[in-house]
Formats: C-alpha cells, structure tokens, sequence
C-alpha cells in the first residue's frame, strides 16, 4: 500500500513537472520580449521597475517548483535523486537531485563572455552594451566572493552526502543483509523476508538523504536569489534567460535521445 502511494506522488509531481516547464517556457518569452523592448527604449526608472516584477515572477516559479519537490520528497526522498522525469542526459549532470549551485557562477561568466564578444565594437567606443557584457569590477569581486562561499556550503553537503552514503555498509545492514541471506538458505523460514526490519533500517538512513536534498535545494534557490542580488535588473533578465534556455534545451535534447536510443523511461 506504502509502494501504490509512493509511486502516486511520484506520477503527480511528474505531472507538475512537465505543467512547470510549459509555465517555464512562457516566462522565458516573456524576459526575451522584455530584453528586446530594452534595446529599442532607453533605459527609465519606470522600466526597471517592470523588470524587477518579471525578475519576481520568475524567483516565485522556481520557488514554487522547490516547495513542491520538499512535499513530495518528505514522503519519498529516493525518486528526488534518480527522477524518472528526466532524461539519462540530465542524470549524467545532477548533483544531489539538481543542478550543482556553482553551475550558476560558469553560466553567468559564459553567457557575459559571450555578450562581450558580441558588443566589443560598441563597448570600445564607451557605449553601454544593456546586459551581461556590462558587468562592473564591483560586481565581478561579489560574484567571486559569493562563489567561493557557494563552493564551501557545496563541499560541506557533499561530505554530507558522503557520510549518509556510507551507512549502508554500517554494522546494522551488514549484520541484517546476513540475517535476511541466512533465513532465505532455510526453507523454513523462507516466509521471513526481514521485511519489517529492512523497512526499520533504511528508515533513518532515508530521512538522513531527505535532509541533505532539502540542503542542496535551499542552496540552488540561495544561490540564483544572490547572483540576482548582485546584478541589475536588465543583466538579472538576461541571466534567466540563459538559464531557461539551457534547463529546456537540455531536457529536450536529453529526453530526444533516449527516444532515439531506446531509453525513454
């Protein structure tokens, strides 16, 4: 009955899943919209003020998609590791149930690189570029800061990670895995699966894992809220854009191959 229910909550978030994507998709329209209005106008006061609401919007979309995930995940942590609603690509690339929280600082740092390729022209001529290409020498020592923070907070759920990892080879599943082994060898007593004392084992074993994702979200949402702190709102449209851009595309890309490979979940 646990099992039925288990996997009920899985299908659901599964299904919000795919509705987040769609909504993830419209809000990624919306900011390319929002960023192209920017080249045609000038910057205003009453524009940024626009920005900052779309900026809003968007946080309170990944925040929704967090607080369902913690739902679900109180009731079963283990599915929020492995998704079956992402594709092997996407597995390959998870940290912790998510993306890696440094993955942030390479994505900002890639798209401004890019941007600054694309504006160089008008930048040596003292032109503002209106996006990532315009990242000030303040705002490159607070990301610096702010991702050597984000790579300790990492390491320390990692090693987290690590030691809840490791109880699976402890005294107790060591001694029951033998207990359960023996049992099965006697025929007598192959009706005792060690069911009940299986569940009682894993049981704080899956809390303890439940625990260090719900350490790695907060530090994903953490994080894309400081690097947002750290930009203008322009630049803040511009870094959600490639984010979105890089979540859809990889996912399309990722679950299209296990189409063509035969993996498809």
């Amino acid at each position: 009955m646990a099992q039925v229910l288990t996997e009920e909550r899985t299908n659901t978030f599964h299904s919000f899943f795919e509705s987040w994507l769609v909504e993830q998709d419209h809000y990624l329209e919306e900011l390319v919209s929002a960023s192209k209005r920017r080249r045609v106008h000038s910057a205003a006061d009453d524009d940024d003020t626009v920005l900052r609401q779309k900026i809003a919007r968007v946080i309170d979309h990944y925040e929704q998609y967090y607080r369902a995930k913690s739902t679900c995940a109180k009731t079963d942590a283990l599915p929020m590791f492995n998704p079956p609603w992402r594709s092997s690509l996407e597995d390959a690339f998870l940290w912790i149930g998510g993306w890696r929280p440094t993955m942030a600082f390479h994505l900002l740092y890639s798209k401004s690189g890019l941007q600054l390729q694309d504006k160089l022209a008008d930048l040596l001529q003292g032109l503002a570029a209106g996006d990532l290409a315009d990242l000030s020498p303040a705002q490159v020592n607070q990301i610096n800061d702010l991702q050597r923070a984000t790579v300790r907070e990492e390491k320390e759920i990692s090693e987290k990670l690590a030691k809840q990892q490791e109880k699976v080879a402890d005294t107790s599943m060591v001694e029951l895995s033998n207990a359960v082994t023996e049992a099965m060898r006697n025929p007598a007593a192959a009706a005792d699966d060690g069911g009940g004392r299986v569940a009682a084992a894993l049981a704080p074993k899956e809390v303890g894992l439940a625990e260090v994702l719900q350490r790695a979200d907060d530090l994903r949402l953490k994080t894309l809220k400081k690097v947002l702190g750290v930009l203008s709102p322009i630049q803040g449209v511009h870094f959600l854009i490639a984010a979105a851009e890089l979540h859809l595309r990889l996912h399309e890309w990722g679950m299209k191959r296990d189409a063509d490979t035969g993996h498809a979940q």
